[in-house]
């Protein structure tokens, strides 16, 4: 019986194994892809763009800021009364809290806008790497562009080269 039993499981063991072997994997650098795009240069330019309205945003909240100082240390110096100096000190106070709030929109907005501008890249990438592996016999991707694949005993199984030329093709 225990031999018996030793048998059935060496036998599934062979043959999950010849099934495993069957399966041709490659790998590819889903960020040397996109990088290499012109799309991902479109994306870029405008996220410089919406980088650049908040960039003027945040300097003219700066340059109100150092005015309110400078009026404050004026208003200090000619012995100003307290209610005009806490006027002042308010103004400041909520010009940072819109300092700040400014600073969290556009971080909010760049993640979202980048999402939004990266996606149908990284679709079309997915697209062209599922094309050309079934062209070339694969049954699964591993994208290594993580550092997640430390190693591979074929480089001829690393489809960067051949999705990059692919998608410059269309």
């Amino acid at each position: 019986m225990k031999k018996t039993i030793l048998f059935i499981a060496m036998t599934m063991l062979v043959a999950l194994g010849s099934v495993a072997q069957a399966q041709k994997i490659a790998t590819i650098n889903t960020a040397k892809v996109v990088d290499t795009l012109p799309q991902k240069d479109s994306a870029l330019a405008q996220l410089a763009r919406i980088e650049q309205g908040y960039a003027m945003r945040l300097q003219d909240l700066e340059m109100e800021m150092q005015n309110k100082e400078k009026d404050y240390q004026a208003k200090l110096a000619m012995k100003a009364s307290p209610a005009q100096l806490e006027l002042i000190q308010k103004s400041f106070q909520r010009l940072q809290q819109e300092a700040t709030e400014t600073q969290e929109a556009y971080k909010t907005e760049i993640q979202t806008e980048q999402a939004k501008l990266y996606q149908p890249i990284l679709d079309a990438v997915k697209k062209a790497t599922g094309d050309v592996a079934k062209a070339k016999g694969y049954a699964h991707v591993i994208d290594n562009s993580t550092g997640s694949v430390v190693w591979s005993a074929n480089a001829a199984d690393d489809l960067t080269a051949a999705v990059i030329a692919a998608m410059l093709k269309k």
